[in-house]
Order: structure tokens, then sequence, then C-alpha cells
């Protein structure tokens, strides 16, 4: 009993350890040093291991995703954390033996299973959005999922290590492991292949601000639109960027509809540039939707070209279990389902093309991959002010770096009310706003088309590695079976 008590304070302690891997504190080496821990407490309870696992998993979420608890309450939050230490655990079930092997394979399974379950998944908490350290550029080579093997690999070193430390050996299996550990940390260091880029572009982004944080930030709609119409007017310097964009959420008026879209036009023909802008919209045939529409400086409102949201934020955007999730918590009643969109749409303005990527979606792997594909620039519009001052918006944009340097595309992150950043295509943040301030952003970037490693592993980075990594897996633990079978008889 006692075993286990301690087992479960150390599987609450490695689960907060690995938190701060990430934003805002980016200790990248509390990632492997987690796992580590994870993995030791797991070892020993083999049959009971997935319950450790469970119990560290359970508080990294609880940590990590206590931003969702600000303005919608406490059982939102807890719910969320339990279901996704609940999938990621499911794997760990046939996880018995101790290997390093078994726990590779399901730690990478079950970073699968929380990016694409339930409802399209939330893989927020994926090591592979560290967003820092050694083993960023590995996302270059293979995707978040290159980063986590190799956060695993420097974990079984630290566990190694320690063992024969402790028990006073000094093996050659000892400094083998230091020239691995070595190794993993000085791999990322090896340059990127040299991209040919294309010339450059002007864009600017437009950070309007809201008025008051929070879910109330709908009420504000109009004040919010008027925020980033009035900021791209007294900015004369935007008229000399090939393309000015606003955030997610600039028009929660719609802006297909009068007077919204009269300021719109009137404010791209102003300032003589086009404007790339998120909204929302209701339309007869389509219901509610979360768009980017591009206006043109002289033709207005191009209806043709409206990009909507594909990947919709379940319990944001829309709620699977509406009866249940009303009862948890009132401000359930707000959340009107959209509509997702079915088709990709890309911008082209000076040469070079764009891709709009809407909030959430910068979590979906396969249609970040379909995205980058012949566009030289991703435009991530995003609304943070529903999240306040929390580390949300941090988070967010150590998951754009990673993007930046998986898909090798320069990257502008736009927000209503921060953080908003250009990222350049190897994951250097080169300007960055402060989180609920008025702000314009511009740079010149240099689009890019040509793909990257990851980019060129067929069904993608994510899928096509943590698939080869489970197919190894059963086929290494169908061998041993045999074996074993093999020997008895």
């Amino acid at each position: 009993m006692k075993n286990r008590l301690v087992g479960a304070l150390l599987s609450v302690l490695a689960g907060a350890v690995i938190t701060f891997a990430f934003a805002p504190w980016y200790l990248w080496w509390c990632a492997p040093l987690g796992l580590a821990l994870t993995y030791a407490i797991a070892r020993r309870a083999k049959v009971r291991a997935y319950q450790y696992v469970f119990l560290s998993t359970l508080t990294l979420e609880v940590i990590h995703l206590h931003w969702t608890s600000v303005y919608v309450g406490s059982a939102p939050w807890l719910v969320l954390a339990l279901g996704e230490a609940i999938f990621f655990t499911l794997p760990f079930l046939f996880w018995r033996s101790g290997s390093r092997a078994g726990f590779f394979i399901s730690w990478l399974a079950g970073e699968w299973l929380i990016a694409r379950a339930p409802y399209g998944g939330f893989g927020w908490s994926r090591i592979g959005f560290i967003g820092n350290g050694p083993t960023l550029n590995l996302a270059y080579w293979g995707g978040p999922t290159l980063i986590v093997m190799a956060n695993l690999l420097l974990a079984f070193l630290i566990h190694h290590l320690y063992i024969a430390i402790s028990r006073g050996e000094r093996t050659r299996g000892v400094s083998n492991s230091i020239l691995i550990a070595l190794s993993v940390l000085l791999l990322p260091l090896v340059p990127m292949a040299e991209r040919a880029h294309t010339s450059g572009i002007t864009l600017s982004g437009v950070q309007g601000n809201v008025p008051r944080l929070g879910l109330d930030f709908n009420a504000q709609r109009e004040a919010v639109l008027r925020n980033h119409a009035r900021l791209t007017l007294e900015s004369p310097a935007l008229s000399k960027s090939a393309l000015v964009v606003w955030p997610e959420n600039a028009s929660d008026v719609d802006p297909l509809t009068q007077p919204a879209k009269k300021l719109i036009e009137e404010t791209s023909q102003r300032v003589g540039t086009p404007i790339l802008l998120g909204g929302v919209s209701r339309s007869a045939g389509s219901g509610l939707r979360n768009i980017t529409l591009w206006v043109d400086p002289t033709l207005g409102i191009d209806k043709s070209s409206i990009y909507t949201k594909r990947h919709l934020a379940p319990f944001g955007e829309y709620l699977p279990l509406r009866k249940i999730a009303e009862l948890m918590t009132p401000a359930a009643r707000r959340i009107e389902d959209m509509t997702p969109g079915s088709g990709e749409v890309r911008y082209r303005v000076s040469g070079a093309t764009f891709a709009p990527v809407i909030c959430f979606e910068v979590l979906d792997d396969p249609l970040l991959a379909e995205k980058s594909s012949g566009a030289g620039v991703l435009v991530i519009q995003t609304n943070s002010a529903t999240f306040g001052t929390t580390p949300e918006s941090l988070q967010q944009l150590a998951i754009s770096r990673v993007r930046s340097i998986e898909h090798g595309r320069p990257i502008l992150s736009i927000s209503t009310s921060g953080i908003s950043a250009f990222i350049t295509s190897d994951g250097r943040i080169s300007q960055q706003t402060d989180i609920y301030s008025p702000a314009v952003i511009t740079q010149e970037v240099f689009p890019d088309v040509a793909p990257s490693p990851a980019d060129t592993i067929p069904g993608g980075s994510a899928n096509a590695l943590t698939g080869a990594m489970l197919l190894v897996g059963l086929s290494l633990g169908a061998l041993r079976r045999r074996t074993r079978r093999c020997d008895l008889g």
C-alpha cells in the first residue's frame, strides 16, 4: 500500500515536471526528465503501469489546460483533462513487460490518439509541441512526432544513467549512453537544407484588440471591428504592404452584410491594400460559419473566395454532447453549432500564395500538410480574447513555431488581442506583440513552396512515423510471442 502511494505521488510529480517544458516556462529539459520518471515508476508496476501513466498524464493535462477554466468554470476544464488522460492511457493497458520499446510505442500511440479522438482530437499537450529546446528542429525532418521520439530517447538515457550511477557502475554502457545523449542533442544543430527563396513580400498584421477580455467579447462585436478598421487607417505604412491581415473574429458582425461590409471595403479602399480578414457569417443555406475572406481595394469583398473553417473546435464552436454540457456550465448555452467547410482556399498576391489557418486548425497534422502544399506562406488567424491573459496564446504560438519548422514556411500568426507574431521558416520569432494591446506588425517574408523532408513523408509526418512505429512494435510483439511458444514446445 505504501509503495502504491509513493508511486502515485511520484507520478503526479512527473506530470507536473513535464508541464514546465511548455510555454510559458520553456524549460525543455523537463520533458525528458518527467518522461524518465514516468517510465521508471510504470516499469516497476508492470500490470498496473497504466495507472501511474494515467496519473502522470492527468496531472499534465490539468495544469497545462488550466486556461480553459478561466471563463467557463472548473467542470469543463476537469472533464477535458480527464478525457484526454483516459484516451492517452488506453495504449498502456497492453504494456505490461516494462520494456523501453513498449513504453516508446505506447506513448506515441497515446499522442496519436489524443490528436484525433474524440471529435477530431485535442492534441494541445503533445510533447512535440513544447516549442523550445535542441530537439525543436527535428520537426523539419519528421514533424512533431520526431520531437517526441527524441525526448523519449533522452528519457531512457536519463533512466539508464541513473540506474548505472546509483549502482556504482562504471561500465562501457554508461559511456555509450552519454555519447548517444550528446548525439541526440547535437543532431538538431545540423543545418537544414539550403532552400532557394523567391523574392520577398511585405505583409502586415493588425491586432486591433478588444474592449474587454473573456467570453463577452462577442457582445462587443462592433467595437472590435471598428478597432481593426481604425488601427489600419491610422497606420499609413500599411499602404506599402502587399497584404494586410486581420485576425479571427475581427468582424463578428457579419462582414457580408451592411454596415460591416461597407466599413471593411472602405478601409481597404482608403489604404489601397487588400485585406484578408476573419469573420463570422450566417447564411440561409450554410448556417453559422467561421470564415476568412478577401477584400480587394477596388472590387471589394470577393464572395467567390471565402474560406470556411474546416476543423471546428469541439465544445467551442459546436457541442457534441449539448444537453450534458449545458448541465455542466451555463456558458454552453451561448455556443451555437457552426457549419464546417469542406474545401481548401488559397489567396495569391504579388506572386505569393497564402493558405489561411483558423485557430484550432493549427493542431490538425493532415490539414496543415495539405495547406502547406503549394502555399508559400501560412497565415494563422486566431482569437485569444476568450482566454484572457492566460498562457493559451503563448502555447499556441509555440505550436505555430513547430509548424513553421515542420513545413519550412514563414508564418504570420495574428490575434485579436495578442500574442501576434511573425515566424520565419526556421521557427524564429522575428516580431512579437504584447497581449491585450493594439499593435501593427509589418515585415518582409520570403515565401517558399519547396516541400520539407517532413512534407515528403507519405500520409503526413505524424501519421506515417507513428504508424510505422506501431507496426514495428506489433511485429516485435508477435515475434516475441511466437519465440516463447517455440521455446515452450
